[in-house]
């Protein structure tokens, strides 16, 4: 989920109506026409039998008791977003949209943001309650990104289901630090106020949300233990693309976010196996050493490449503040 390299590969709308021709008269999915990812949502979409241009018949929706247990389970998520989604509501808000909580079923947890376009999005049910994954409703931005574990914008005729075609969505998935998908942010608006130019921001609005959230995870879940805050530049430090891992008294690495894996260009099972010696070259007594000072220290990755690494050791304050957002 690198903030610097977002994209949205655009399809035009003639492409998107001959891709819906060909499914509906042959049942193919084509993916010279969608592009591979969004081709790929559409098989699953309609391998789950929706039909396209219907409505979802029994798509379920939590009771108001459901979703208060759902919302019970769902505790620690909710307690680590809502400043986050409050955080951000002014921006959804200007822009006619709607910001959205998700758990890892693509259930709504909480929906807030623009009244008007709250009430239209009420009737295509997005909304608290309502089953948002990709079974149920189609390609759609809370349940791709939930499906392919990645950030994704779809945008207006991109959306399997012709009903919800008016939509614009942009989500992102929220990642514990062991590595296990707890839910999804989500940005939702009228797909006549979004543009290019404009698809690749309001992706990277839903990223940065994700990432805070992932931050106070991360924070709260290891405030006792040894962090560990790196980046390839000083400045990257304490910002949303900093690297985060936590280290046991033996060196084990026992918590990190995306962003580590990507800077140490490794994979999440890969990190999870190796020590912070094997990774950074420096023990866990020296470390506990720099965290006395608040000063950056060069450190080097296994090829070699020079990265910038601030220790913290443990705390008592569990109510982490939230990420620089910036780069």
């Amino acid at each position: 989920m690198d903030l610097l390299n977002l994209h949205h590969d655009h399809r035009p709308a003639a492409q998107l109506r001959e891709a819906r021709r060909r499914l509906d008269d042959h049942g193919e999915v084509c993916a010279e026409l969608l592009g591979p990812a969004l081709a790929r949502s559409w098989q699953r979409s309609q391998g789950a039998g929706l039909p396209m241009n219907g409505r979802t018949h029994g798509a379920p929706h939590a009771s108001a008791a459901q979703l208060a247990r759902a919302m019970e389970r769902q505790y620690e998520l909710l307690s680590h977003a809502r400043p986050v989604m409050d955080y951000l509501l002014p921006h959804v808000r200007a822009t006619g949209s709607l910001l959205l909580l998700a758990d890892a079923r693509g259930m709504v947890l909480q929906a807030v943001g623009d009244d008007r376009f709250a009430d239209r999005a009420h009737r295509v049910a997005l909304r608290p309650g309502a089953q948002w994954s990709e079974a149920v409703r189609g390609t759609n931005a809370i349940g791709t990104a939930l499906a392919d574990a990645q950030p994704v914008v779809i945008h207006g005729g991109e959306h399997y289901l012709t009903r919800n075609g008016f939509l614009t969505c942009a989500a992102a998935p929220i990642v514990d630090p062991a590595g296990r998908l707890l839910g999804a942010i989500d940005i939702s608006g009228d797909h006549r106020a979004y543009h290019p130019g404009t698809l690749a921001h309001t992706l990277g609005l839903a990223c940065s949300a994700a990432r805070m959230v992932e931050h106070r995870l991360f924070d709260t879940w290891h405030a006792a233990g040894l962090r560990l805050r790196f980046h390839a530049q000083t400045e990257g430090i304490a910002t949303l693309t900093e690297g985060l891992l936590a280290v046991a008294d033996d060196g084990c690495v026992v918590g990190a976010n995306s962003n580590a894996a990507a800077l140490l260009d490794l994979g999440r099972d890969t990190l999870a196996r190796m020590s912070v010696r094997e990774l950074l070259g420096v023990d866990v007594a020296t470390l506990h050493t720099w965290a006395r000072s608040p000063t950056p220290r060069a450190v080097q990755r296994p090829d070699g490449q020079r990265l910038w690494l601030r220790c913290e050791a443990a705390r008592s304050s569990t109510q982490p503040a939230l990420p620089v957002l910036h780069d």
